[in-house]
């Protein structure tokens, strides 16, 4: 019997984030989808040598969404969900662009207009039971109000939102097994951890969580912690995705920004545990990890941005995550580049015999002729819409990032704007204003729109010209 460690992994020919496709969703091998940082949502139907885009989100929209996850009833009916900027006390028009659906398999997509004025700021999560039931949970930032749960039972028609800040400051990802029973996984703040954990300068919102697994059993009505009292917890770590092999069988990844640890849970997720991700020589390996996938209980990887968000593979474990290897590929073959920022793992076939993972691009496990189909079409790239061409940075200060861009021609109106890594814009610097074609520079002095200066860390550029879809570049602040 193969182990996780037989996989070898490589790239599909699906767009390439700069900063990272968040999400995927495959019905087999060959149908599947994606959304990610450039405001896309593509649809590929031969496992991934060809990609479509089927929808741009315009990060100018109202709110600057940015898309994080999806979920499918079917192949006809989906919904993407993203995360937006909340203004206080302000408009609620962002609500517009937090939920999108289709019911023709993708040709076309409807913004949900309805949700509670309630709802959180961002879907993270989102598990699609049927036609009709459908979970979202939000938002990631325990810095703004609304945690919990967004639900229809109507298939859009109505939803509901459940605020959940009694049990958690950010929650992230949803599972449900069934319309009634089902899991939520984040964070809640606990005044034992220090208000300013070293290595958060940048986000201290997240110093003082600890991973919370909550559990429900009637539909989100009322929710228990099933994950309270786990040994080993750290200040700053906070659940992210979770991923139930069967029904007794799952997995929490535990976002971190200085060490690495998953949950398991083996009775249902009625009891928890933590593995630390470590080397067989009991060293921490692969930081700030959010992607989980196992194929069995004993065999699986984690991924995430790794180290100063600098992005590896994975760590592969075979040993039901008592040791962990890091399995990384060789920079610079833009099939193999390590540096690929994992976020989600999904995985096929009962029991589970392949799977894919998204990051910077999207991978998938190698069959005897993956490998040399990734290579082909890696030479002729997916078209994409024509009008952006989002150029290089360069740093022009200890504080200022110049930022350009070339546009192949005229353009009524031209956005650029900034999201920090966690996907909130902190930014507008090109405002949906005309441009004359050609190379064009813009100086970000690492402020947010209110003037406030930023923290020295990884961020994202996003663009849209004419409301047209554009590219994503990651940039690094200097501290």
């Amino acid at each position: 019997m193969s182990t996780a460690k037989d996989w070898k992994w490589v790239a599909t020919n699906s767009p390439v984030a700069n900063s990272r496709t968040d999400d995927i969703w495959f019905f087999d091998e060959k149908a599947g989808w994606l959304v990610n940082s450039n405001g896309q949502v593509s649809q590929t139907l031969d496992g991934g040598d060809t990609w479509n885009v089927k929808k741009f989100i315009d990060p100018n929209s109202q709110g600057f969404p940015y898309l994080r996850c999806m979920g499918w009833a079917n192949k006809k009916i989906g919904w993407v969900g993203a995360v937006t900027s909340f203004l206080a006390g302000g408009t609620k028009d962002y609500l517009q662009v937090l939920l999108h659906k289709t019911t023709d398999g993708g040709a076309t997509w409807n913004n949900i207009s309805n949700m509670p004025d309630s709802s959180p700021a961002g879907v993270c999560g989102m598990s699609a039971v049927n036609e009709s039931i459908v979970y979202g949970a939000g938002t990631n930032d325990p810095s703004l109000p609304g945690p919990g749960l967004v639900k229809t039972t109507d298939g859009g028609a109505t939803w509901t939102h459940t605020d959940l800040s009694q049990h958690a400051d950010n929650l992230i990802d949803v599972y449900f097994s069934d319309a009634n029973t089902g899991w939520i996984v984040g964070g809640k703040k606990d005044p034992s951890c220090p208000a300013l954990k070293p290595g958060y300068e940048t986000h201290p919102q997240y110093s003082q969580l600890k991973p919370v697994a909550l559990k429900t059993t009637d539909g989100g009505a009322t929710w228990v912690n099933k994950a309270a009292g786990v040994a080993g917890y750290d200040c700053g770590e906070w659940g992210w995705k979770i991923q139930f092999l069967d029904a007794m069988t799952g997995f929490v990844s535990l976002e971190n920004f200085t060490t690495a640890a998953i949950l398991k849970t083996t009775d249902g997720g009625e009891t928890w545990v933590r593995l630390p991700i470590v080397d067989s020589s009991g060293n921490s390996i692969n930081t700030d990890l959010e992607g989980v996938g196992f194929v069995d209980g004993q065999s699986g990887w984690v991924g995430g941005w790794a180290d100063n968000f600098e992005g590896l593979f994975n760590s592969v474990t075979v040993d039901a995550g008592k040791s962990w290897t890091a399995q990384n590929n060789t920079p610079g073959d833009p099939n193999t580049d390590p540096r690929i920022k994992i976020n989600r793992y999904r995985m096929l076939g009962n029991p589970i015999s392949t799977g894919y993972c998204s990051g910077a691009k999207v991978y998938k496990r190698a069959d005897p002729g993956a490998l040399a189909r990734a290579m082909a079409a890696a030479k002729v790239s997916t078209p994409q819409p024509a009008g952006l061409a989002l150029s290089h940075t360069s740093y022009v200060s200890s504080r200022s990032v110049e930022i350009t861009y070339v546009l192949p021609q005229d353009a009524a109106s031209v956005f650029v704007g900034i999201w920090n890594h966690f996907a909130f814009h902190v930014r507008t610097l090109v405002g949906g204003v005309s441009q004359q074609a050609g190379r064009h520079t813009v100086i970000w002095d690492g402020t947010d729109d209110t003037g406030k200066r930023l923290g020295g860390d990884l961020y994202i550029c996003r663009m849209s010209v004419d409301g047209k879809t554009g590219e994503s570049q990651t940039v690094r602040l200097p501290k």
